[in-house]
């Protein structure tokens, strides 16, 4: 080893660090969302998602930098480790663990990323058993709705799902499936609503598919059981679904051309829901009901009227800009030789 080269340190956790990087992302994630992206549900619910898994990134990723980066004896090395004793060190973020603590931590990590794997498939399996009654649409009295529906999937250049009836007495319109989406609603919903309303419910949903929100909210839910102590992540994961829920009626409006439908339709769900037989719906987000903020999403249907102006390409730069400082943040400790 060269002269003047300070030898790495046994790779160590920086968990006060991380917690106080995963604080500020919140606080800064909430002021953005909340005051520059408010018509842009898309760009939140990336930025919500980043900061549910920071915490996990900043550690593995801290992890897998300290095996990959240069060693000491290099040139890079050994300025890395120079400025970690000069400027990291004092700060004392470094926070040392015998081998078998670290080693039981990552250990607890994977046994809660099984335990939401292991609920997520019972759910599933409930799901199901219980659309076991699911009739689809094209053989029941509704059929005339499908061809429409086809043509506007059509028309946006999406494949279109499997609709099936459920005939059970609950209004109610959702999406499951990971790979294979199917979209599902009720019998009662369909003689609630008038045919247009229903198929603005329909292209919400589609909307859903497009996006592949099942997908998503399956890998952001694991990341959420697997910081459960984090109670951001869990009212942030609320933020998320309401977020997600105002694109799909953004990009309902623009399949269907008519705002006020879509808005007619969430008030008579909202205004009709309770709860059902179903089983519970882990892979699926009900339209309209009871724990989503309808007046919000009612709202940003009359805005799309009044407005259709979006936020400047400055807002979105923003964004992706603080997505890229905080996952930099997280991993500034490895990057600096700590």
């Amino acid at each position: 080893m060269g002269e003047g080269v300070i030898p790495y340190e046994p790779y160590h956790p920086h968990l006060g660090y991380t917690l106080a990087v995963t604080c500020v992302a919140w606080v800064v994630v909430y002021l953005y969302n909340r005051y520059a992206l408010v018509d842009r549900p898309r760009t939140r619910v990336m930025l919500v998602g980043l900061a549910i898994g920071l915490p996990l990134f900043a550690e593995f990723g801290n992890y897998a930098i300290f095996w990959l980066r240069p060693g000491a004896e290099t040139a890079v090395g050994n300025v890395m480790s120079h400025i970690h004793q000069a400027y990291l060190q004092p700060l004392q973020i470094d926070i040392f663990l015998a081998p078998r603590i670290i080693s039981m931590m990552a250990g607890a990590l994977a046994v809660l990323m099984l335990l939401s794997l292991v609920r997520f498939l019972y759910g599933s399996y409930r799901l199901r058993q219980g659309l076991q009654i699911a009739i689809p649409l094209s053989d029941t009295e509704y059929a005339p709705l499908q061809s429409r529906f086809a043509q506007i999937a059509a028309e946006n250049g999406i494949a279109i799902p499997s609709v099936e009836v459920i005939p059970l007495q609950a209004p109610l319109a959702f999406t499951t499936g990971l790979i294979k989406p199917r979209i599902f609603i009720t019998e009662s919903l369909l003689d609630l609503l008038t045919a247009d309303e229903t198929m603005a419910v329909f292209c919400h949903e589609l909307a859903h598919v497009r996006r592949h929100d099942n997908l998503w909210n399956w890998v952001i839910r694991m990341l959420r059981d697997m910081v459960w102590f984090v109670p951001f992540s869990h009212i942030g994961w609320k933020w998320m679904v309401m977020s997600q829920d105002e694109d799909c009626d953004a990009m309902a409006v623009r399949f269907t051309n008519e705002p006020l439908v879509l808005a007619r339709a969430l008030v008579k769900v909202a205004g009709a829901w309770t709860q059902t037989e179903l089983p519970p719906m882990i892979s699926a987000t009900a339209f309209a009901a009871a724990r989503t903020d309808i007046t919000t999403r009612v709202e940003q249907m009359i805005a799309l009227v009044d407005d259709p102006r979006r936020s400047s390409w400055r807002v979105l730069a923003g964004a992706y800009l603080i997505a890229t400082v905080l996952l930099i943040l997280a991993v500034l400790p490895a990057l600096l030789g700590s």
